[in-house]
């Protein structure tokens, strides 16, 4: 199986790294010549997509189906295209992307599909987050907890080009679930547990989650209730806040996510880039029980002169010479281009620690973290939690 993927930034590390666990042959193309994903796959292809439209099509025609992984349009379109021109699987539903890609127009989706979702400004009072309505990750994420920082925060978004979405701030667990689907028939995989650094990025995925048998259940309903109000036919994660006894949906996105199938991977054994191939190459989707056999702690760090800090998946999209590298320092793998010759500040980390429960799985990591500060001599240690409203 020879899988073409567009893209090397955080989904293209997604899409290389479990399409190597699966075995499949993959060759990444991307615009940037030191996209982070280039060292995981078997062929990079440096060039831009939309301006050479007869190498995408070689690419194209060479694979055996096409896993985008970027959140370009215009190029997400044109890949779709070609694919049904040349009769190659393209593994992602755009349809749906088109929808969950704007969060706006994915607020008014959960509302008409009775979906549970925070509040949006102004029916929901102070604290508030403030984030652009399209993009992923954390650029450009605030909180605000009164009007002056409102302000400040509005005008932060618009200022990168995006418009502002405003809602209620809810302080409880964040939870991903990939919810896979055939035709609108969904199925849901596995809860993982999210925390973020101070800037709202997602610095540490943790499964499995304790959670109440009614909350689990709750949850992959609302999935399996998205994937049908979609008529999704691929993938979409599905993120959700924890209030009290009840679920707010804050996001979805109808493609191949970042960190958490890996998690999911590690814990339970099922690939979900195995699982896109069955359903746009064979087009069968076999039930699935997503059952935890392991715990799993995945988390990024990032080296700061004398300093290890835990950061967001923001420390990943420019590194360079990224390599899969297992029993890393104690961690079971890692994704990473720290060496023990590197004198650069730039190194980077994706830990990936296993172990039977939760709490092991922590101290694990503990250990993982002293082996690295006395590998590279660093003085401090830092975690870092979201911002309490102040802007930075």
């Amino acid at each position: 199986m020879r899988l073409a993927i567009f893209g090397g930034r955080l989904q293209g590390i997604e899409a290389t790294y479990l399409s190597s666990k699966a075995g499949y042959e993959t060759v990444l193309a991307d615009i940037d010549r030191n996209a982070p994903a280039k060292g995981l796959a078997d062929e990079f292809l440096q060039f831009d997509i939309l301006k050479n439209i007869g190498q995408t099509r070689e690419v194209i025609r060479k694979a055996d189906a096409v896993l985008p992984a970027n959140e370009n349009k215009q190029s997400l379109a044109l890949l779709e295209g070609i694919c049904n021109e040349l009769g190659v699987p393209f593994m992602q539903d755009n349809a749906a992307f088109w929808v969950t890609s704007d969060k706006l127009r994915s607020h008014e989706f959960f509302v008409k599909s009775n979906i549970p979702t925070p509040n949006l400004w102004p029916k929901c009072g102070f604290p508030v987050i403030v984030k652009p309505s399209t993009g992923s990750g954390s650029e450009s994420v605030h909180r605000a907890n009164n009007a002056l920082q409102l302000e400040k925060a509005t005008e932060a978004v618009r200022s990168i080009g995006a418009e502002p979405v405003i809602q209620e701030f809810i302080q409880g667990p964040a939870l991903s679930l990939e919810v896979v689907s055939r035709r609108g028939s969904g199925t849901p995989l596995q809860i993982t547990g999210l925390e973020f650094d101070e800037t709202y990025g997602c610095k540490r995925v943790y499964a499995p989650v304790e959670l109440s048998e009614e909350t689990n259940e709750k949850m992959c309903r609302i999935g399996g209730r998205i994937a049908s109000e979609l008529k999704l036919n691929g993938l979409t994660d599905v993120q959700s806040l924890v209030k009290g006894s009840n679920l707010k949906v804050n996001e979805i996105n109808a493609r191949l996510p970042s960190q958490t199938p890996t998690v999911v991977y590690h814990s339970t054994g099922i690939n979900i880039v195995e699982l896109l191939v069955k359903l746009f190459v064979e087009d069968r989707l076999e039930q699935i029980q997503a059952r935890p056999n392991r715990a799993v702690l995945f988390q990024h760090v990032k080296i700061f002169e004398n300093e290890l800090s835990v950061q967001g998946e923001h420390v990943l999209t420019n590194a360079r010479d990224l390599r899969a590298e297992k029993n890393f320092l104690g961690a079971d793998e890692a994704i990473t281009n720290l060496s023990s010759d590197m004198t650069s500040a730039d190194g980077v980390a994706t830990l990936i620690v296993v172990s039977q429960s939760l709490s092991s799985a922590r101290k694990k990591m503990v250990s993982v973290v002293e082996k690295i500060m006395n590998e590279f001599a660093l003085e401090r240690y830092r975690d870092p939690r979201p911002r309490r409203g102040k802007m930075g």
